[in-house]
């Protein structure tokens, strides 16, 4: 593990070669960039403390705050309407699988999910997508992996999905059948305001619609646009289980998935194939609330 010197996440990463024999290193939480000679080796954590403590700016509105839109004006392009009134429709997405059909898979990831809202990864409308936040591992992960996200301590699961497509914003956002996943703002259902499919193509570039990474008053976050488009690809998983802030311990055999900070992603091939074979049993769906949620809306249950 190396930590960032500008951030002090840990990156469990091996960097590019450089010429002199460093190694680039990037840190997907910050975005920094280093040699591998100026990073510091990560300590461990003490006792009964955190190994990752949630960032001071959560990825995410204060329940406090009033539906996004209240005083925002339209996004570039809008199709505000049609959009909501797609993401109200009942989910209409059939999984191919059954619970118990063998997975295969080459490699498996495992990270905190340190801002558990619902947004990144988003479990909803049948599909769960990772489109912001871990560029890394969006840059990295391909079609089969299977990623495993945990809480602060690792000692519970949140969420396992198996990637069975990878796709650009362009794509993510043009497609009608993603259309549920743009945020409608001004909802008073969570479900709605945490959509995840926010970068709208305009020309060469992405408009950030107002969300969960937008700034209150819904203008862009331009540090959370340069770290989410860095990512370059959106994850799509149709296999998966969303277990939210009430999910499993990890099990004792999958221990070997804990991490601290950053990600893992080397494994050994017996590993692979003991998380392969927990993952094929697991149930499907999503089976609680994020941790992160507001206390009474019900949206989450998609009824």
């Amino acid at each position: 593990m190396i930590a960032c010197p500008e951030c002090t996440e840990d990156e469990d990463l091996y960097g590019v070669p450089l010429e002199d024999g460093r190694r680039q290193i990037s840190c997907e939480s910050c975005g920094h960039t280093w040699a591998r000679g100026e990073a510091t080796r990560s300590r461990p954590s003490p006792a009964g403390t955190l190994r990752h403590a949630p960032a001071a700016d959560s990825c995410g509105p204060k329940w406090s705050d009033p539906p996004f839109g209240a005083i925002d004006a339209l996004p570039l392009g809008s199709t505000e309407t049609s959009a909501a009134a797609v993401a109200f429709r009942p989910d209409e997405h059939q999984p191919a699988w059954v619970r118990g059909d063998p997975v295969e898979t080459n490699r498996v990831f495992s990270y905190i999910v340190v801002h558990d809202s619902g947004f990144s990864p988003n479990p909803f409308h049948g599909l769960l997508t990772l489109a912001c936040c871990k560029p890394l591992i969006r840059r990295t992960a391909g079609v089969g992996d299977i990623l495993v996200g945990l809480s602060s301590r690792s000692e519970r699961v949140v969420y396992a999905v198996q990637v069975a497509k990878v796709i650009g914003f362009e794509e993510y956002w043009e497609d009608p059948r993603y259309l549920p996943r743009r945020p409608v703002r001004w909802s008073p259902r969570i479900i709605e305001r945490a959509g995840d499919n926010i970068y709208e193509p305009v020309g060469r570039d992405f408009h950030q619609l107002p969300s969960f990474h937008s700034r209150p008053d819904g203008s862009e976050d331009a540090e959370r646009k340069r770290v989410d488009l860095g990512g370059e690809r959106v994850l799509v998983g149709e296999r998966f289980t969303y277990w939210g802030k009430r999910g499993p311990d990890l099990p004792e055999e999958l221990e070997f998935l804990a991490v601290g900070r950053g990600h893992r992603s080397h494994f050994t091939p017996d590993q692979i194939s003991t998380a392969a074979n927990w993952f094929s049993n697991l149930p499907g769906g999503v089976l609680g609330a994020p941790a992160q949620w507001k206390v009474g809306d019900p949206s989450w249950r998609q009824e």
